[in-house]
């Protein structure tokens, strides 16, 4: 199996950045991070690029571009626009794949819209910028290389009840990036990271959660989706568990600049992380219970 990520990566002075989703969230915490950075260039982008007014406009560093990633019209324009602002040395250097929203509800009400769009946000818009970066970050004579960032989440590890497309997108995410990752030369220097958070403060608010309609079939509260969004609810009013959208991109900027080998997956925030550990070290158990079956007459 091809190796990933296999070299340093040093973020080179006046990195240029370019982050999907900046009018919240991580994106925002993100983006104002690096427009804060005398040393390094940012392409801000949004769908409405109004929401991008916390950024200064008069910084030739930090550019601000309409993006909606389910257009491919819209990614291609805003590669353009970027390209234009930054002259015939454009280049990229790290991209970070944050925009997306989670849906939620009871799966048999979804409709073929709603899941649509849905894996169209998380997915498919995902991998249009990927494919995109890694074409400038492969054909940049002087300046070969890059990193990308795929925001996943927890729900790209773990699969719970009254989220199911939210789940499929970001494990879609995961097996994209992964193998994207394994197709690079290692002379390309092209480095993928899949950011795994756990709660964060801004994911269950306004614009960044949609719901599917409530299926009568699944309105009790000993329903596992009914019992798990008390849970939910419960520790959102206490904060419990979540993680500040600055404390992620901290993280995110950490990795970029602290000049070693990149992991291909980070999950962020205590929980993730035992949450992942949980559910690998399940499975181990799991698996070790069919090796009869699983072997079918072989040697293992």
């Amino acid at each position: 199996m091809n190796p990933v990520n296999t070299k340093p990566y040093e973020l080179p002075f006046g990195a240029v950045w370019l982050i999907t989703g900046c009018s919240s969230g991580i994106g925002r915490a993100l983006a104002t991070l690096v427009a804060s950075k005398s040393d390094q260039r940012l392409i801000a982008t949004a769908r409405n690029p109004s929401d991008l007014s916390y950024l200064p406009d008069a910084n030739p560093n930090i550019v601000k571009l309409a993006l909606d990633v389910t257009s491919p019209g819209s990614v291609n324009a805003a590669f353009a626009a970027a390209a234009e602002h930054f002259g015939k040395d454009f280049h990229l250097d790290v991209v970070v794949n944050n925009a997306g929203y989670s849906l939620s509800g009871d799966t048999e009400s979804a409709t073929e819209e709603e899941t649509h769009q849905e894996i169209e946000t998380l997915f498919f818009g995902t991998a249009r910028v990927t494919t995109r970066a890694v074409e400038v970050m492969r054909q940049a004579e002087d300046h070969r290389g890059g990193l990308i960032f795929n925001i996943s989440s927890l729900a790209g590890l773990c699969a719970f009840p009254g989220h199911a497309y939210y789940h499929a997108g970001k494990f879609a995410v995961e097996g994209f990036t992964e193998s994207v990752a394994r197709e690079m030369h290692p002379d390309w220097n092209i480095n993928f990271c899949i950011v795994e958070p756990s709660g964060v403060r801004t994911n269950f608010e306004g614009h960044s959660k949609a719901h599917t309609k409530p299926h009568p079939a699944y309105a009790a509260d000993d329903m596992p989706a009914r019992k798990l969004a008390k849970y939910v609810n419960q520790g959102l009013k206490l904060g419990v568990g979540l993680m500040e959208p600055s404390a992620v991109a901290e993280a995110i900027y950490g990795i970029a600049s602290r000049g070693e080998r990149v992991p291909l997956r980070l999950p962020l925030g205590a929980v993730a992380w035992k949450l992942a550990q949980s559910k690998f070290e399940s499975f181990l158990g799991e698996l070790d219970a069919v090796k009869g079956i699983s072997a079918m007459g072989e040697k293992i």
